[in-house]
């Protein structure tokens, strides 16, 4: 039985539930309501803010196949991303009790900063600019399972058909980014959303990091 597929939907789909890319959509959306913008500029904004996540996202995935590829060590790769996965599980786990721990895995302040510069800008460049800056900032935050799936793919597939399943799975990736963008076009939802991320944003790093752990040992048994 081929898992690749199955694989590949449930890894993007726990990749997808990033915390640092929905809260800081989250914080964008509410930003362009405080400049009161338009409804067709806030849509406009996130449909070139997260098509650029979803380039930036598959690039750094395309570079990293690439490279595995080129080494062509497939249990080697395989079996580090697996450990990677686990070991980046651990560190959720660590974030969550100890937020101000020295190994944090979230997104840098000044990283942070840079990125509300080019929101309050609010042009479709800066919603370009944005995408492509947090979609390689974020990749700490939960690329460890991205990390992992390349691996996978190396191992078992072709480079041909490895970025076809990339290309499915930073689809699958940026889906509830656009959900949610969408959704929360109104000002109502988005005030709801932003309490809820409040709320248990903190506890979605427990739920990753049970998950990572399980992708990992999941590779390990695949390998």
């Amino acid at each position: 039985m081929d898992v690749t597929l199955p694989l590949i939907l449930a890894s993007a789909a726990l990749d997808s539930f990033n915390p640092c890319a929905i809260s800081l959509l989250l914080i964008y959306i509410g930003l362009m309501f405080s400049m009161q913008k338009s409804h067709k500029t806030i849509v406009t904004f996130g449909f070139f803010y997260i098509s650029a996540i979803y380039v930036t996202y598959f690039f750094i995935g395309m570079g990293l196949l690439r490279v595995f590829h080129f080494f062509g060590i497939p249990n080697f790769v395989l079996y580090t991303a697996a450990t990677i996965s686990i070991l980046f599980g651990l560190l959720n786990i660590l974030e969550y009790y100890k937020p101000n721990n020295p190994f944090s895995i979230r997104m840098p302040l000044s990283v942070r900063q840079k990125a509300g510069e080019w929101a309050h800008k609010a042009t479709i460049p800066a919603a370009i600019v944005l995408g492509v800056l947090v979609g390689i900032s974020e990749f700490p935050c939960s690329g460890a399972v991205y990390l992992a799936i390349i691996g996978y793919l190396q191992a078992k597939e072709s480079f041909a058909s490895g970025i076809f399943y990339l290309l499915i799975y930073n689809l699958i990736f940026v889906a509830p980014l656009l959900i949610i963008y969408f959704a929360a076009s109104n000002r109502i939802a988005t005030e709801k959303m932003i309490n809820w991320q409040e709320r248990f944003g903190r506890r979605m790093h427990l739920l990753l990091a049970a998950l990572m752990i399980l992708l990992g040992i999941i590779l390990f048994w695949l390998a």
